[in-house]
């Protein structure tokens, strides 16, 4: 059996550069081998004007290699992907070619290919999936290249949450076996204490409070898990926010659902529900829920919380594909054909986009005629 390929992650995809929310997951592999957006790439690389060609780029989709968002910031991280990505600007035809042949040779690359200026390299190395250390290694990374290879990085690779363009390099390199980068000087994690609790009486104290939304959550049954998530998080963020529990529940019910359906869900799925407990605590804050009431409506399981879910069906996405210049979209305007990669979109689905690529016509009739 082969072993799966350090590229074989989800990361975050954005509409261009200048759009911040609504990130899709798309597979790395599919991003790094499409030739979707070819044309544009070379129309790029043809246009002297610096201006115009950032211009031009800044309408190209985007992804962040080191993980996955739910929102382009480093705040907003859901899930590291165990990869950093290196940047070598300004660079001619000569030197970009014997770049590209030298760093071949290290263990470390793991794709090495053209910007999308055609002026430059860029790369992914895999590194420890260590968020809290992701500047730390990108700055032993940037002192190796500078010490032992001459080479000096672009710094922006160090936020986490920074961006990489569609670029297209048909001669791009990979390694799908690629080693770790281990950043020898990384600094020893300090321990962090938890935070001291206040002396609180049994009868109002969060102890209880916390392992029933933890247990709740965990027997949530199929079919409503992903709403009854959001609602329990949103439960706890009120609790915090009236003073009745601490802010750490957000960790624990976090690392409960993982150890629950951390082997079974697929990555896509992960994101989505850590997301869901995410967006149901902050949103909870807002409206605090206080100690003295928690008795009765742990109870009673009656909580002054409505939670509005939206789940997206096969017609639902369907209905919202659409062609342009030749290039089947999806309703977040990235190609369809990007779903058929991961494990996030049904089957029933991704026979329709096939079916759809090889004869543009069916979306067409399938909303004339509203076939199924």
């Amino acid at each position: 059996m082969l072993n799966k390929s350090v590229l074989d992650v989800e990361v975050s995809c954005f509409k261009n550069y200048n759009t911040p929310s609504d990130p899709a997951n798309v597979s790395l592999m599919a991003w790094l081998t499409s030739s979707k957006y070819k044309d544009k790439v070379e129309a790029i690389r043809a246009t002297e004007d610096k201006q115009k060609r950032g211009e031009l780029k800044s309408h190209l989709p985007a992804i962040t290699p080191s993980g996955q968002f739910s929102y382009r910031s480093q705040n907003s991280l859901l899930i590291h992907s165990g990869l950093i990505q290196i940047d070598i600007d300004n660079l001619d035809e000569g030197d970009l070619e014997a770049i590209k042949k030298d760093l071949q040779t290290l263990d470390e690359i793991a794709y090495l290919g053209k910007s999308v200026s055609g002026l430059g390299l860029w790369g992914l190395i895999p590194i420890p999936q260590d968020p809290e250390f992701h500047r730390d290694y990108f700055d032993n990374l940037s002192k190796t290249f500078k010490e032992l290879l001459g080479i000096t990085l672009d710094d922006k690779p160090k936020n986490v949450a920074s961006l990489r363009g569609y670029s297209y390099d048909p001669q791009a390199y990979f390694n799908h076996s690629a080693i770790p980068f281990i950043n020898k000087s990384k600094p020893i994690p300090k321990s962090n204490p938890k935070p001291v609790k206040t002396e609180r009486n049994e009868a109002t104290s969060s102890k209880g409070l916390e392992d029933w939304i933890i247990r709740e959550m965990e027997n949530l049954t199929v079919g409503d898990r992903h709403a009854g998530r959001l609602k329990l998080a949103r439960q706890a963020g009120g609790f915090v926010a009236g003073g009745s529990m601490d802010a750490e529940i957000l960790e624990r019910l976090i690392a409960s659902y993982l150890g629950q359906y951390g082997n079974v869900d697929t990555s896509h799925t992960q994101t989505k529900e850590i997301k869901a407990i995410r967006d149901g605590f902050e949103n909870g804050k807002l409206f605090p829920l206080y100690a003295k009431d928690s008795e009765r409506r742990t109870q009673q399981n009656v909580y002054p919380i409505h939670v509005r879910t939206k789940n997206v069906t096969h017609e639902d996405y369907i209905n919202k594909l659409y062609f342009e210049n030749g290039m089947l979209l999806n309703e977040m305007h990235y190609p369809a054909d990007w779903d058929l990669i991961g494990s996030y979109t049904e089957q029933k689905t991704k026979d329709f986009i096939l079916m759809a690529i090889r004869n543009p016509l069916l979306i067409g009739l399938r909303k004339q005629f509203e076939l199924v």
